[in-house]
């Protein structure tokens, strides 16, 4: 057996519900986007993809021995913004500032010490986000730029406290998220 996993963070309830307040009036263009619900509302840090069961204990394992090194650390959500840009809209996102580099120095662990499990380095450079919308065709898109380019997301700070192993199942209403483990970082707390 097989499941498709990924490695995140999750976000705060009371910033999740001031993102979906800005996703309504995004949905109020009538655009042809497909919205991620509340719940869904994280920060990747690795997709890992369709995994073997089996291996799920040793990625456990390994997340673990990374966090015992992990102390606690800020994150700012305050861009918003969309891939490629806000002209020609593909991805709608939230962004977060990891301030103290410490999201970004836990996904590079991540991608090293998962490579001994067959796990490829992620290229791309990591631009930690929340996925608000997928654009499906430029159905709605002239009446959704406006609101994109005018759209304002006032700044919120937060602590990053632990790491979601999560799995993805695919359904034709989208896919379902569940938590497999939830790993506690350090607290900073003296």
């Amino acid at each position: 057996m097989t499941m498709r996993t990924f490695i995140a963070t999750d976000t705060p309830a009371d910033i999740k519900q001031e993102i979906e307040t800005i996703q309504q009036k995004l949905k109020s263009a009538g655009a042809d986007v497909r919205w991620e619900t509340m719940n869904k509302f994280h920060i990747t840090i690795k997709f890992l993809g369709e995994i073997k069961e089996e291996l799920l204990s040793k990625i456990i394992e390994i997340t673990e021995n990374i966090s015992t090194h992990i102390y606690t650390f800020p994150l700012i959500y305050r861009n918003f913004g969309c891939f490629p840009n806000k002209r020609q809209p593909r991805v709608i996102w939230i962004g977060c500032d990891d301030v103290s580099n410490s999201l970004t120095k836990l996904k590079t662990r991540l991608d090293t010490d998962l490579k001994s499990l067959g796990f490829k380095i992620e290229e791309r450079e990591f631009h930690p986000h929340i996925t608000l919308g997928r654009v499906k065709s430029q159905t709605g898109i002239k009446n959704l730029i406006p609101i994109l380019e005018n759209l304002n997301f006032e700044s919120r700070i937060t602590e990053c406290r632990d790491i979601l192993i999560m799995k993805s199942v695919l359904k034709s209403s989208g896919s379902e998220y569940t938590i497999l483990k939830s790993i506690k970082l350090i607290s900073n707390k003296k």
